[in-house]
């Protein structure tokens, strides 16, 4: 199965996923802290939304990604799990 926003496969391997998360660990002033971060994708792993073990359904994200970033929320239209962090 192929992304519809990317055309990239939706089914992405922990590889992809540590090269990700190496990325994103370059601008610390960015990330929330590693509390944050866990319970963060405990709400996105009890969630109906996620898909493949990876990627929410509403936002079409990488939810190993998406969770690291202040910035970022929870885009469950029916009720937001997380939301953003003021920095």
């Amino acid at each position: 199965m192929t992304c519809k926003g990317c055309l990239g496969s939706v089914i992405v391997s922990d590889e992809v996923i540590q090269e990700l998360l190496i990325e994103a660990d370059e601008d610390p002033s960015l990330l929330v802290t590693n509390e944050i971060y866990d319970s963060r994708l405990k709400e996105c792993g009890s969630c109906h939304a996620l898909q493949y073990g990876t990627t929410c359904r509403y936002g079409g994200f990488i939810v190993y990604y998406q969770a690291k970033f202040k910035h970022k929320s929870c885009p469950n239209p029916e009720k937001i799990k997380w939301g953003k962090i003021d920095y």
